[in-house]
């Protein structure tokens, strides 16, 4: 047990706490799940506005920057997103989790975080800008990386994680429509060909910094304007209780992010734009992950510093929303997967539809293993299982290599799945320790079987108009999961009447 302290106040880090004598179990159920569901719709409408308008100005850059241009923006920016998630993901997660159970010190908490982003954001600006210029001979790809890193700035002055906490998700979603509208924006309007090719990292840092001025001046407005302050206090406790957290976001970053780096590394720029515009389809639907783990935390903190039998409950729903919306996914995206690179993208990237069929099942599989570390960390219980979590992250890397070498991109794509596989095996086998595994094979058994159902009226429509196939499979996939009782399963209306008794 441990406290975070800040100003004299502290933050109680202690394992979960039975439920107070006359409460009864399943009380209070019914509000949380409402509020859950309530704000991952905003976040995911936010999303899907986001995310498309995205996907076209994306659609735009494979056309006008061309393959080798397109490779060279997306390996700068992945680059760089490895360091904007040790500025984020490695305080934000476990703050974000401390303003949920205590809001009294939100402001000590945003003022002391401000002031170690930025220092860490200044220090890790100045090593990419030195080794861009030393190691990279192009002065053009040099000064690329030091445009996308000035997203580090713009990442350390991020307060989302205060509204987060408190579960206000509005603001949010309304701080990433302004960010994704003026990013692309700009995209469409000066970005006509590859020697426009820095306005690119240039319009992505003005939609962030403008995104993040508006949720500053709704902090502002309730709060007062932050002051970064450092606390040698604060320093020590962060590092003892959120180095754990923040291994387990790094970790999680390389094992979704290495075999772009390892064929960003081995290839030509314009085999690497081939590589990830797949890629960045599967990465859309990721996003919808992340915002889940992210509206569940911090109900899913509560839950289980409350009571163990709550918070399981809440993870066993969560399993099973994530297995039914990803895996008729994966498996409509695997079988579509070439009538929809012929639909989305221009010719030169018609290739590479076996690596969207295989690489889609990253959803499922990242998604889950990602919410079970998410589940580890609510439970103040984030270090269990992280050796295997280090250990597939440093092995991640060979293993892609090799792959990529033998049997070339596609065997770049299978590894990273290997190693999905093993993250999920890894996550359930600790919470199995802890004696909180869910059930994962009555999750996943009536998703898969209402997806297989949808396979042959996809084989049957693919050739003949995509959009057609995606709605009648999903369609079909509604009414057969149904049919066998997949919607029941969620116990919604459990919940409910549990929360009146």
């Amino acid at each position: 047990m441990g406290d975070l302290g800040v100003n004299g106040e502290a933050i109680a880090m202690s394992t979960p706490r039975p439920l107070r004598r006359g409460v009864p179990h399943g009380a209070g159920h019914a509000a949380p799940l409402r509020r859950i569901a309530s704000n991952f719709v905003v976040l995911c409408v936010a999303e899907v506005v986001c995310r498309g308008v995205s996907v076209i100005a994306t659609l735009a850059l494979t056309q006008r920057l061309k393959p080798a241009g397109y490779g060279r923006v997306e390996f700068a920016f992945n680059v760089v997103f490895w360091l904007v998630l040790i500025v984020r993901d490695c305080f934000e997660t476990i703050v974000t989790r401390e303003v949920a159970r205590h809001p009294r010190i939100t402001r000590s908490l945003v003022n002391h975080v401000l002031a170690v982003k930025l220092a860490l954001a200044t220090v890790l600006y100045v090593a990419l800008v030195g080794a861009g210029f030393r190691m990279l001979s192009d002065r053009a790809d040099a000064g690329l990386f030091a445009l996308y890193g000035l997203l580090l700035f713009t990442t350390a002055l991020g307060i989302d994680f205060v509204f987060r906490g408190t579960e206000r998700m509005g603001l949010i979603a309304l701080s990433l429509c302004m960010r994704t509208a003026i990013y692309c924006t700009g995209v469409f309007v000066w970005v006509r060909e590859p020697s426009q090719i820095v306005r690119v990292p240039l319009w992505l840092v003005a939609g962030e910094a403008m995104g993040i001025a508006l949720v500053w001046a709704v902090y502002a407005w309730e709060q007062g304007l932050p002051r970064p302050a450092f606390g040698a206090r604060f320093l020590a406790v962060m590092y003892r209780r959120g180095r754990s957290v923040a291994l387990i976001q790094f970790c999680q970053a390389v094992l979704v992010t290495a075999d772009l780096m390892v064929v960003g590394l081995c290839t030509s720029w314009a085999d690497v734009g081939r590589y990830y515009a797949p890629h960045r389809i599967v990465s859309a639907l990721m996003a919808f992950g992340l915002i889940f783990q992210q509206v569940i935390l911090p109900t899913l903190s509560r839950r289980w510093r409350r009571s163990g039998e709550s918070g399981q409950q809440l993870l066993d729903v969560a399993v099973r929303v994530l297995m039914m919306a990803f895996l008729p996914v994966a498996v409509g995206g695997t079988v579509l997967a070439g009538p929809i690179m012929k639909f989305l993208l221009p010719s030169e990237y018609h290739s590479m539809a076996v690596l969207l069929a295989i690489g889609i099942w990253r959803a499922p599989l990242l998604s889950l293993a990602f919410l079970y570390q998410t589940a580890l960390i609510a439970m103040n219980r984030e270090t269990a299982g992280l050796r295997l979590l280090v250990g597939g992250a440093v092995a991640s890397s060979p293993c892609i290599a090799l792959s990529y070498y033998r049997f070339g991109m596609p065997g770049a794509s299978c590894a990273v799945l290997a190693l999905g596989l093993v993250l999920v095996a890894a996550g359930y086998s600790c919470l199995a320790r802890e004696g909180r595994a869910p059930a994962v094979h009555h999750h996943i058994a009536k998703p898969l079987l209402a997806s297989l159902a949808m396979v042959p009226f996809c084989l049957w429509l693919k050739d003949v108009n995509v959009p057609a196939a995606v709605a009648i499979g999903a369609v079909i996939y509604t009414a057969v999961l149904a049919m066998v009782g997949g919607f029941r399963d969620l116990n919604w209306l459990n919940h409910g009447r549990a929360a009146r008794v």
